[in-house]
């Protein structure tokens, strides 16, 4: 992105272990590269257009139009909060402290999906990540953050960006370069 002038963008990793894929070997899209599978994609404005460019560990795809700029409408105009607000751990109940130690009531499951973020604007750079498990909560197990996690930028800004990702992968809009 840097080198073709454009300063101000976002990019976000998709990595969910575990998942069975079936590769088709006759499709120019499929990828077979030994280890985890994760997709990449990069959101950006050029003039009035939005675009988004999806990776992958076998390569890149081409350079797609958005309709709208939603995505980086929001992105800019939450990009404070994006940089300020963290998602917090899945939690129980409040830490207590007991004989000067801080005791936590956490919840973690192995294998969720995780999003690791990249956002660039003009010189200032930061990245965030999350596990989307600490966006969910349990009628017997409930999540003290969940509703404030649910709220944070971040997650909105990820919800736009799947919806998106959603539509143009179900289309198949998304083409692998040679």
């Amino acid at each position: 992105m840097k080198k073709e002038n454009i300063s101000d963008f976002f990019m976000v990793k998709h990595i969910t272990y575990g998942t069975v894929r079936i590769i088709d070997l006759k499709d120019p899209n499929s990828c077979n590269e030994n280890g985890y599978y994760f997709t990449m994609y990069g959101f950006w404005k050029s003039g009035n257009d939005t675009w988004i460019k999806k990776y992958d560990n076998c390569g890149g795809f081409n350079c797609t139009k958005l309709s709208g700029s939603k995505i980086m409408d929001f992105y800019k105009s939450n990009f404070t909060k994006l940089k300020n607000q963290e998602v917090q751990r899945y939690k129980m109940k409040p830490d207590s402290i007991a004989n000067g130690k801080t005791y936590s009531f956490s919840s973690s499951q192995s294998h969720s999906p995780l999003r690791y973020y990249w956002f660039y604007q003009d010189s200032t750079e930061f990245d965030k990540n999350f596990d989307k498990y600490d966006l969910t909560t349990k009628p017997d197990n409930d999540n003290i953050n969940h509703k404030s996690n649910n709220n944070l930028a971040i997650i909105k800004l990820n919800v736009i960006c799947e919806e998106f990702i959603d539509h143009l992968n179900e289309n198949k809009l998304f083409n692998r370069l040679k």
